[in-house]
């Protein structure tokens, strides 16, 4: 079960848009995964699953795994087919999952039960046949993801937070909040925008 600690923190950055988090030293993922369903914003603690190309098997055992505040992590898928559905996406959200990542496609995009993040939508059935890990660190996107790593999804990209620096990084992220409302109020209090006029002359285009 996740600990009040754990909600605590998971809160805290779920209350944070991706780019805020990102300021503050979170990794971004590389372009081309999407929100297809079930809502543009999640965040949780990272279940991963290793698929085998084609086959949703991993993601079916990830879904009767999942404790509250869960994202599954899914890589492997290959073929083009859906991995993820209604039906599964519902047995996710009753187990306390609060989104999937999928590095594959989705289908039932209008009854997915919890935001899903995809490469796209495919009607196409999976096989469930097979998988090759499920609770062992993956590579999505190049990027390595560890179980228990902070997850954040939202409209603009997803990002990573490694478990061991998310509490340094919600310090950070607290400060560029701050920093944000501070310009905030400035450009609608009419804003000291020297530092603009400078640079542009400093830039190798002022010369040319």
């Amino acid at each position: 079960m996740t600990e009040a600690g754990d909600e605590k923190l998971r809160a805290a950055f779920a209350a944070l848009g991706s780019s805020d988090a990102y300021d503050a030293g979170a990794t971004a993922l590389p372009c081309g995964l999407y929100a297809v369903g079930g809502g543009e914003r999640l965040c949780g603690y990272a279940l991963t699953v290793h698929l085998s190309p084609g086959d949703n098997l991993g993601l079916q055992a990830a879904a009767t795994r999942a404790q509250p505040g869960d994202v599954i992590v899914a890589v492997g898928g290959g073929e083009e087919c859906a991995l993820v559905g209604e039906l599964l996406s519902l047995r996710a959200k009753v187990r306390g999952a609060v989104g999937i990542v999928v590095d594959g496609f989705a289908r039932d995009a209008r009854a997915l039960a919890l935001p899903v993040f995809a490469r796209g939508t495919c009607p196409r059935k999976p096989r469930r046949q097979d998988f090759l890990s499920l609770g062992q660190s993956v590579d999505l996107l190049g990027l390595r993801i560890k179980p228990k790593d902070l997850v954040l999804a939202d409209e603009d990209g997803i990002v990573l937070v490694p478990r061991q620096e998310a509490r340094d990084i919600l310090a950070r992220a607290k400060a560029v909040l701050a920093d944000n409302e501070r310009t905030r109020r400035a450009i609608e209090q009419g804003e000291d925008l020297s530092w603009l006029e400078t640079a542009l002359r400093k830039a190798p285009s002022a010369s040319a």
